[in-house]
């Protein structure tokens, strides 16, 4: 019978120390139980005909999630002989989901630390051919090398290693096979033939047992700081507040694994960045790496493996003295930098977990390596990507998961709950209004008010709909076909501020009534447009990642030179939908920026989001609600250079 879920106060107090995030006897010895649950189970089931990362990823995976889950959701405290039976039978249903209040899935940010530690897993050993004959023993521990690894890929962990949130799991059988080994190796064995079965080299049980230690103590201090503050977000990040002791054994396993795979002084450099890249992404629970994070390991790399050619080339260490004398040191400095600037790397790998997935590859590639010799040149690679510049996809803010596996779902009530619950940080809001006073708004050419408060917001944006009796939805603005007349200037490329309702006519006769919950939303897409904190700065980041550069520096424009007659936030209210375009423009200025000097270009950027209403009648009114969807709260953000005139 699986031992409740729930967990105590007293329990809780009992588990940590006074500082929650130091964990005390009790609560180190339930990470070590669950870590040894794990290996164990994962020692005695593997395929020894199979390679060790097909064996990590189909053996591994599931009850590493199982235990997650476990330790960040469910109960933790060792309650008698029955855990071992209850974990054993979790780990071998694949189907087996924990109920009692726990969410259904990971979060984002657990799921990728759960990826990058299957990475780290399936790195401890390189690729190999089998070992010849069925004797011997075919576990590989600290002292073996192997002889292949996956080259560093900018980026992270790929579409199908991590990232997106979601379960954290994969389709397989619903049933696992008993735990009698005899079966399994008998269930592995190649069909008879000429040739004998030929084994593949697995981890060592000791070594797999200290990985999972470390991990299970990092969710077990997660969990210490959740039931500290059970009414705060999870704090999915802990390297700040690991003991020394704990950096030391991620330390260890680094230097370890990279001993054991690396055999000639041209593997070093890829080993070791591949080495240290994935136990980040695990430290700092995130799906891909910034550029900052790439060229600091890129660095270490490189200066270890400046030190141990020079050391093997006189003779002076063997490698594992090396090791030892430089790599370590390095490695201990690398940790202590991510445990001080562990926020600011986080924000920038999760700026670039967005650009990566809003960008395409290609469009991205060739504006950060191309060489612009002229304003000229711009313009016509702007004009030739012009299709691509205007159509760049905007997840909303507060869907989680969103890249990747999603995590949550697309329903009206999954939309509302999401929504909520990105608006409950009063930080956030509070800044997204400081930022939003500082537009220029109309509602259906109507200026709208300064507001103090969400709530204010909302009144205004109601007063204004409902102004007059008959809600006089703006006629269609049809723009006339044919030529451009002739004009000097050398783009026509330029981003006009437009209220175009194409495909929407007059409905002044109908008297409509807008729902309370709709100026409500109106009031939220307000924020999240005006936020440049948050998503209302998307458009300021990607064009920075576009056009910016060692050599320029992209900066929002503050002149007023330029009179905006709509607004630099439009809402259009119609029967069909809410249009929000949010308009801005930046400058980009030749590295250092003095304070005289001229922009050398400048960029145009609109971004849209279209609210679907339906409509409901009653009687004589037609009420106008929002009708929500899976592409609820996704904008298309347009980029485009200003108009620039023929030099004379």
């Amino acid at each position: 019978m699986a031992p409740s879920m729930s967990t105590s106060p007293t329990a809780t107090a009992n588990a940590t120390t006074a500082n929650p995030a130091t964990l005390n006897a009790a609560a180190a010895e339930e990470a070590r139980y669950f870590a040894k649950s794990v290996a164990t189970w994962f020692i005695n089931t593997i395929d020894p005909y199979a390679p060790h990362a097909r064996n990590v990823e189909s053996r591994l995976r599931h009850p590493l999630h199982v235990v997650t889950r476990r330790i960040l959701y469910g109960n933790v405290h060792l309650g008698g002989d029955g855990d071992d039976d209850d974990l054993e039978a979790l780990f071998n249903d694949d189907d087996a989901e924990i109920k009692d209040g726990w969410p259904e899935t990971l979060t984002r940010r657990s799921a990728a630390r759960m990826e990058a530690f299957l990475a780290g897993c399936s790195a401890a050993l390189r690729e190999d051919h089998p070992l010849g004959g069925e004797g011997g023993d075919h576990r590989v521990g600290s002292g073996n090398v192997g002889d292949g690894v996956a080259p560093v890929e900018d980026g992270g962990m790929g579409k199908d290693a991590g990232g997106g949130g979601g379960d954290g799991k994969k389709k397989r059988n619903k049933k696992r096979e008993p735990l009698d080994k005899t079966s399994v190796v008998a269930r592995t064995r190649p069909p008879s033939s000429s040739s004998k079965p030929r084994r593949f080299r697995q981890i060592d049980l000791g070594d797999l047992l200290l990985r999972l230690e470390v991990y299970c103590r990092t969710l077990r201090r997660i969990r210490s700081l959740s039931d500290a503050n059970p009414s705060g977000p999870m704090e999915e990040c802990v390297i700040q507040r690991e003991p020394k002791k704990q950096i030391r054994a991620r330390i260890g396993l680094i230097v370890q694994t990279y001993l054991r795979n690396v055999d000639c002084v041209r593997d070093v450099h890829t080993t070791l960045m591949t080495l240290v890249l994935t136990a980040t992404l695990e430290v700092l629970a995130v799906e891909v790496w910034c550029p900052e994070l790439r060229t600091t390991v890129d660095r270490l790399a490189s200066e270890y493996e400046h030190k141990v050619s020079f050391a093997s080339l006189a003779f002076l260490s063997s490698p594992d003295n090396s090791a030892g004398t430089h790599l370590v040191p390095l490695l201990t400095k690398y940790f202590e930098y991510l445990q001080t600037d562990w926020e600011a790397l986080v924000s920038k790998c999760e700026l670039e977990r967005m650009l990566t997935a809003v960008l395409d590859d290609d469009l991205r590639h060739h504006f950060k390596t191309a060489v612009f010799h002229s304003v000229g040149h711009i313009l016509d690679e702007c004009r030739r990507e012009r299709a691509s510049l205007d159509n760049i996809a905007l997840p909303p803010p507060w869907k989680e998961g969103v890249f990747g596996v999603a995590g949550g779902g697309d329903t009206s009530a999954d939309v509302d709950s999401a929504m909520k619950q990105y608006f409950s940080d009063p930080a956030l809001v509070k800044q997204a209004l400081r930022d939003l006073r500082r537009e220029v708004i109309t509602v259906n050419g109507q200026i709208l008010p300064q507001a103090q408060s969400h709530m204010e917001l909302a009144e205004h944006l109601g007063r204004i709909l409902h102004s007059n009796s008959e809600l006089c939805l703006s006629p269609r603005i049809t723009k006339k076909k044919g030529r451009r007349r002739a004009s000097n200037y050398a783009s026509d490329f330029g981003l006009e501020l437009e209220s175009d309702l194409s495909g929407v006519e007059s409905e002044a006769s109908l008297v409509s009534k807008v729902d309370v919950g709709l100026v409500d939303a109106l009031a939220m897409r307000l924020l999240v447009a005006a936020s440049r904190t948050g998503a209302g700065g998307d458009a300021y980041f990607i064009v920075r990642d576009l056009f910016g550069g060692d050599e320029v520096e992209v900066v929002p424009h503050h002149s007023s030179s330029g009179k905006v007659n709509q607004g630099s936030i439009e809402i259009v209210v119609k029967l069909s939908g809410v249009l929000i375009k949010s308009h801005a423009k930046f400058d980009i200025f030749p590295k250092p920026i003095v304070s005289d000097s001229d922009a050398l270009i400048q960029f145009h950027t609109t971004t849209t989001e279209t609210i679907s209403l339906q409509q409901s009648r009653v009687a004589s009114f037609t009420t106008l609600k929002e009708k929500k969807s899976n592409m609820t709260g996704w904008r298309t953000l347009a980029i485009r250079p200003a108009y620039y005139k023929v030099a004379s």
